[in-house]
């Protein structure tokens, strides 16, 4: 089997070991996921399963959608209900215009500080490595842009929103930053991943479907479809990754032959070298 699997992850558990039990179920080794949730987070991943494994890097996605709920009333070092807290407050009301009003302001490309409680990595160290050991590091603010805000829900001491915003988006971190434009403490007590470019968590499955073998992949040849393709005959250079003439002028093309994809092509000049085979 080759393809994507689109699984709903439950709460409590993480990404590694989603992983490790669809290898199980399905019996392949060759299992990988285009991005982890925390234990806390459930919805939608995207796990790329035998050949698909080496398409990894042309399908990492661009957009992603999540419903999140802040907590209000405190704040916590890892930024969401699981953490130690670090300051408590008593709740400054609110209305649900001042909460509409704050959600439209993070729309727009903005720079964010990643979490020290987080996988980033920072001089082949990931964060929360640093963060258990008492350590906090310089860290660079990444580019991330919000595209869409929505208010869902609003209680006493919570929010619940909508969020479409760039992959690499910590919602933790907005979490927070929404609670304290508020003048509020907060942090983030739920989040579901709605969504993952032109995935939706309502096409997944879940691993109890996996089970009862109640599950279908996306090919590569659908996953790979915002690429251009170049159809060919004859594929013995192509299976040789020998470099190709083509008239083409997009960065990445990928080769296929009877509609079946074969390898990712970078240009290189005036010719396009082999970059990934996929036999």
């Amino acid at each position: 089997m080759d393809g994507i699997l689109l699984v709903n992850k439950q709460k409590g558990i993480t990404s590694h070991t989603l992983v490790e039990k669809v290898r199980k179920l399905i019996g392949n080794p060759k299992v990988g996921h285009t991005g982890t949730l925390d234990p806390l987070a459930e919805g939608l991943m995207l796990l790329t399963v035998g050949k698909a494994t080496k398409i990894l890097p042309y399908i990492v996605s661009h957009s992603k959608e999540y419903i999140a709920t802040v907590k209000l009333g405190y704040s916590t070092d890892t930024l969401d209900v699981t953490g130690e807290k670090l300051a408590e407050k008593e709740i400054v009301p609110f209305d649900r215009e001042q909460v509409i009003t704050v959600l439209n302001g993070f729309l727009g490309p903005q720079k964010q500080l990643p979490p020290m409680y987080s996988a980033k990595k920072v001089n082949g160290k990931k964060l929360y490595e640093y963060a258990r050991s008492n350590k906090e590091v310089e860290r660079k603010p990444a580019d991330i842009e919000i595209t869409e805000m929505e208010l869902l829900d609003l209680k006493e001491d919570e929010i619940t929103f909508r969020v479409v915003c760039s992959s690499g988006t910590y919602v933790r971190v907005l979490c927070q930053d929404i609670a304290r434009c508020l003048n509020n403490e907060g942090c983030m007590k739920r989040l579901i991943r709605t969504a993952i470019d032109r995935y939706s968590l309502s096409q997944s499955c879940t691993l109890e479907d996996i089970r009862k073998g109640n599950y279908s992949t996306v090919s590569i040849y659908d996953a790979l479809s915002d690429y251009p393709y170049v159809e060919m005959e004859d594929i013995s250079d192509v299976r040789n990754g020998k470099p190709l003439k083509l008239d083409r002028e997009e960065t990445v093309v990928f080769i296929t032959h009877q509609g079946e994809v074969l390898a990712a092509y970078e240009k290189d000049g005036d010719i396009y070298r082999c970059k990934r085979g996929l036999w």
